[in-house]
């Protein structure tokens, strides 16, 4: 018996070795992923770490790296938060998260972070490079400069010090003193492409456009595919009137970096000037693609339409434009012009009095656009884009074209799957249930065809053979609508439930049933539609359609609300309905449903990434960046696609 309690001890020591061996594992592996900028890889790699010490600070501090990679600088700053609250003792950690709140522009904190910090490393180079930054962006010039000197007396040979300092000298005009910054930073590196990137900044600022372009030139040699070289190039060769020079450099953006609205933008109006009108027009209906705000595009795509006579097309825009900005002179004067030619004097004078109204109210800030003369670089500010190397072999994940789309329903699984793949629900020992464990997905691709209909024929086999039970009829109905046969699976669950009324997942399967056939009307009317017309006029659409479909969504919803009635704790009932409503555009009620959804069921990944993404449609930004950046610690990579374009300007 002794032997056998030794046995046990040791048995048990080994199992404590081993934990202890794997937790060391995950940090080193973790750290390793960092080293080698796997930001997705790390981050899934200190969850595990933290499953196993959840008060270790270092853990947090490597999974918030890993946030920062991925441009998550919500996430990032929890986590460093959590790292500090922990061990508060760690320069290093305030630094990234002064850096982090930096680009949240939560500033005060940033700079309170890096007080924190010196006052533990005073001879810390990072903290007044990363500080004099801050100092820059916000356009505390002499602060920025300050900082710069402080670096230098710690390390002379950092570029970036002089890079910094340089910037800040052009923002307070010196554009000479600049230049010998920019000089220093060749002579330390003479292959950082940045510091002739500057120098070419600095003398497009002094009006020398050949110089400017020389250093770019330069620049470019090093690095040929540098995005914000050939931007500041294209807008050197733009001054200097060489149109064909820029057009070069702007096409190049573009197939480097197909999402820049800022090249697009450009191009338009470069084209514009060459009397290519219509190919101008793509370019600002690509901008505004992108920027679905961005009233400038609207109202130059109005001029320009006007130009090709499309006069409906261009008082589209200039409604747009006056919808986005009601103060706008221009827009009114040129929507006037418009509904002149359209035979519509009234709204003319209307549109023309409104303008003169607005120009009154707009007397000491005028708002006048002049479409030849106006500054190509003041125009960039009303845009939002940014120079990364987008959707190319070597950009960032993040930076990577994302189709947003809701996270699909869930339906119920009977097939074999991966654990990370499919959802688990705990019914022990709930009432109206059948097992006590239920398995889902919203993975369709998870089950073939080929899979289903096996099912489908096993269960008529049982159906047919053996006494009939409710629970055979649901596997069958969950097979028939993932081979779209949904009229046979709500016939299968109404059989079912009339066996067992109080069965809560022939209701949810019902549901999907239904839901299934709306879509795929849905997508059948979609098809119907004629190729860059859009959305068919509520009018042309047959009335005994529509019909149907309220029908349909009455029915579904007249679904969830039972299974919701008989287990009020069943997260995916509500989930799946905030599909439903978001699709219908009932903002408040999918937020109420996915908040709810998220509240029963912990970690629940899909919850939190449609939650972020009705929030952003709800113009919440806030809201929508935090429930995304939870998604993504939570394992949805397209999280960070999205907060990429639409958290951080």
């Amino acid at each position: 018996m002794r032997r056998f309690s030794v046995f046990i001890i040791l048995l048990f020591c080994a199992i404590l070795h081993t934990a202890a061996q794997n937790r060391s594992n995950l940090r080193q592996i973790g750290v390793t992923q960092l080293q080698n900028a796997m930001y997705l890889e790390a981050l899934n790699t200190m969850n595990d770490a933290i499953m196993y010490e959840p008060t270790a600070s270092d853990l947090y501090f490597f999974r918030g790296y890993a946030k920062y990679g991925l441009d998550d600088y919500i996430g990032a700053e929890t986590d460093y938060t959590t790292s500090i609250e922990l061990f508060p003792y760690q320069p290093d950690v305030y630094i990234n998260r002064a850096i982090v709140r930096s680009q949240q522009e939560k500033f005060e904190g940033a700079f309170e972070d890096f007080a924190r910090a010196l006052e533990m490393d005073s001879k810390n180079v990072t903290i007044y490079l990363n500080r004099a930054r801050i100092n820059l962006f916000t356009k505390h010039y002499d602060d920025c400069i300050n900082d710069c000197y402080r670096a230098i007396d710690l390390d002379d040979t950092e570029p970036m010090v002089y890079l910094l300092k340089g910037s800040a000298e052009m923002g307070l005009g010196n554009h000479y003193t600049a230049i010998s910054s920019f000089l220093k930073v060749m002579e330390i590196d003479s292959t950082n492409p940045y510091g002739f990137i500057q120098m070419g900044a600095a003398w497009m600022e002094l009006e020398r456009h050949d110089s400017a372009i020389f250093y770019l030139d330069h620049s470019l040699k090093l690095d040929s595919n540098n995005i914000y070289a050939l931007f500041n190039r294209a807008v050197a060769r733009i001054n200097n009137k060489d149109k064909e020079g820029a057009l070069t450099d702007l096409n190049k953006i573009i197939n480097l970096s197909p999402y820049n609205s800022y090249a697009y933008f450009n191009r338009a109006i470069i084209l514009s000037e060459m009397k290519e009108l219509n190919a101008a027009i793509r370019d600002l209906t690509t901008v505004i693609r992108l920027n679905p705000e961005n009233l400038i595009s609207y109202y130059y795509r109005g001029l320009l339409r006007m130009e090709t006579n499309d006069l409906r097309g261009a008082l589209d825009d200039f409604d747009k434009t006056i919808d986005l900005y009601p103060d706008y002179t221009d827009g009114y004067m040129a929507r006037s012009d418009v509904k002149e030619k359209l035979k519509d004097r009234k709204g003319a004078a209307i549109d023309h009095q409104l303008g003169l109204d607005a120009a009154k109210r707009n007397e000491n800030r005028p708002d006048t656009l002049d479409f030849d003369e106006k500054n190509y670089l003041k125009n960039l500010i009303k845009l939002s884009g940014n120079f990364e190397e987008m959707n190319t072999m070597a950009s960032k994940f993040q930076n990577q074209y994302v189709d947003i789309q809701l996270s699909p329903v869930f339906n119920l699984f009977f097939g074999q799957a991966r654990y990370d793949l499919i959802e688990l629900y705990d019914s022990y020992p709930k009432e109206h249930y059948y097992t006590s464990i239920i398995s889902l997905s919203n993975k369709p691709y998870l089950v073939t065809d080929s899979a289903r209909r096996a099912i489908v024929a096993r269960q008529t086999t049982l159906l047919d053979s053996v006494s009939r039970n409710p629970e055979s009829y649901l596997i069958r109905a969950v097979s028939y609508t993932g081979l779209k046969e949904f009229a046979l699976a709500t016939a299968d669950c109404d059989v079912a439930i009339g066996m067992d009324p109080a069965f809560v997942l022939l209701y949810f399967a019902r549901a999907n049933a239904i839901y299934g056939l709306y879509q795929s009307r849905l997508e059948e009317e979609k098809s119907k539609r004629l190729p860059g017309i859009g959305e068919i006029p509520e009018e042309e659409v047959d009335s005994a359609r529509l019909k149907e479909n309220a029908i349909l969504i009455e029915a579904i919803l007249q679904n969830y609300k039972l299974v919701i009635q008989l287990d009020p704790g069943f997260p995916f009932a509500y989930y799946n309905r905030g599909v439903l409503y978001a699709t219908l555009g009932n903002y408040q009620e999918a937020l109420y449903d996915f908040r709810r959804s998220v509240d029963l069921k912990k970690n629940f990944a899909e919850g939190y990434f449609n939650l972020g993404l009705i929030y952003l449609l709800m113009k919440d930004k806030n809201g929508g960046c935090k429930y995304l950046s939870k998604a993504g610690e939570l394992g949805i990579p397209d999280a960070y696609k999205v907060m990429k374009r639409f958290c951080y300007e």
